[in-house]
């Protein structure tokens, strides 16, 4: 009787041991499902700030040059500041026109520079090996030109906002002269179909087809570049208010829906909409896309940029300085994230090479045995 009494005793310990290394796998499991993931989410990232010279520049806009320089629009100052990595010396060139307004800029083909001056009703251009502007005035007065981009033949694209109109602008050959028409015959323009469109964030595709989204009309467009047709792409959501446009290398469109805080990608082709929640609370500002295809997002008022990997489909958010309010956004050819700070009147960098990525949804499988005293148990 004692006999069975104890048998019974080892074989309820025996179940409470088993118990208790189940629960303690389980826990392991998860301890090495979060430690695999967390580079993704990680904080060791390598910032590096560069103080603008004028205080209070308020820089709206940012691109990197094929030789890796870096320009940043000062709209307050009315300049366009020069920063070139290799030496570490950051230059400012004053805009010849005075409260320009200029907002936004383009990189074209031969590495010159681009931009809209809001105020002055103008194009301007920067000559960055000659370090000279140009500046052409547009045909019509009061059309508020805004975002711009240009396309692979060189041609330089922009919104006139207040005409709803976008521009296609043809630069003039330094030889031989102007043909006839001069600078005015060097502007078409095309009607938005939809009035009062709000039409922003305009980029080129490979066809140099033009795309863009349309805050006031809900919509993404798309003008043909031979035909001058705009094709118009209803967004479901009533008054979501589209925002930013990239393209990625497989011809997707991507864009923000500022409503319900959904990253959206579009695909042409099939016409589909497929969206992400995005991590924010506040809104995105702006968006742009590396070489790799990741698509970045600047939360200006939670002070953090965002990558989004569209293998993974992973958010990965990384903090900025406390109170810096990143904008604008570029990345060079390296895959480094070069951002403006608006509050800190400064021009950041993110190194990539410093930061680990998941590439694929396999990655996040973790295959693990139990250990051998469990088996045999």
């Amino acid at each position: 009787m004692q006999k069975s009494k104890c048998k019974s005793q080892n074989a309820k310990c025996k179940v409470k041991e088993l118990f208790f290394k189940i629960i303690i796998l389980h826990f392991s499991l998860c301890i090495l499902q979060f430690t695999f993931i967390l580079p993704a989410f990680a904080s060791e990232t390598s910032f590096e700030e560069f103080p603008i010279p004028t205080p209070m520049s308020s820089p709206t806009d940012i691109a990197v040059d094929r030789s890796g320089v870096v320009w940043v629009m000062e709209y307050t100052a009315n300049k366009i500041g020069r920063f070139d990595p290799s030496r570490n010396v950051f230059e400012e060139f004053e805009i010849p026109t005075t409260k320009s307004e200029t907002t936004d800029m383009t990189i074209d083909k031969d590495n010159n520079l681009w931009f809209t001056e809001q105020e002055g009703n103008q194009l301007g251009k920067f000559n960055t090996r000659t370090l000279k502007f140009e500046e052409f005035d547009l045909p019509v007065l009061n059309s508020n030109p805004a975002a711009i981009t240009a396309d692979a033949k060189g041609n330089i694209w922009f919104v006139e906002w207040n005409r709803n109109k976008i521009t296609k602008f043809t630069p003039p050959p330094h030889t031989p002269p102007l043909s006839k028409g001069g600078i005015k015959g060097r502007f078409k323009s095309y009607d938005i179909p939809t009035p009062m469109s709000q039409s922003s964030g305009l980029v080129s595709d490979s066809k140099d087809n033009i795309w863009f989204v349309e805050k006031g009309g809900n919509k993404i467009g798309m003008l043909n570049h031979e035909t001058g047709i705009i094709k118009e792409y209803e967004i479901k959501l009533p008054f979501s208010m589209p925002l930013g446009t990239a393209i990625d290398s497989k011809g997707n469109i991507w864009f923000c829906r500022l409503k319900d805080k959904k990253l959206v990608r579009f695909n042409p082709s099939a016409g589909e909409f497929k969206d992400f929640p995005l991590p924010a609370t506040k809104g995105v500002q702006r968006i742009t896309i590396d070489k790799g295809n990741n698509i970045w997002l600047a939360l200006r008022y939670e002070n953090k940029i965002v990558r989004f990997d569209p293998d993974s489909e992973i958010f990965t958010e990384y903090d900025t300085a406390k109170d810096s309010q990143p904008l604008a956004m570029s990345a060079d050819s390296k895959g480094n994230i070069w951002f403006t700070m608006m509050s800190g009147n400064k021009i950041g960098k993110l190194d990539m090479s410093h930061i680990g990525s998941i590439s694929r949804k396999s990655d996040l499988k973790v295959k693990l045995k139990p250990p051998e005293e469990m088996i045999r148990k």
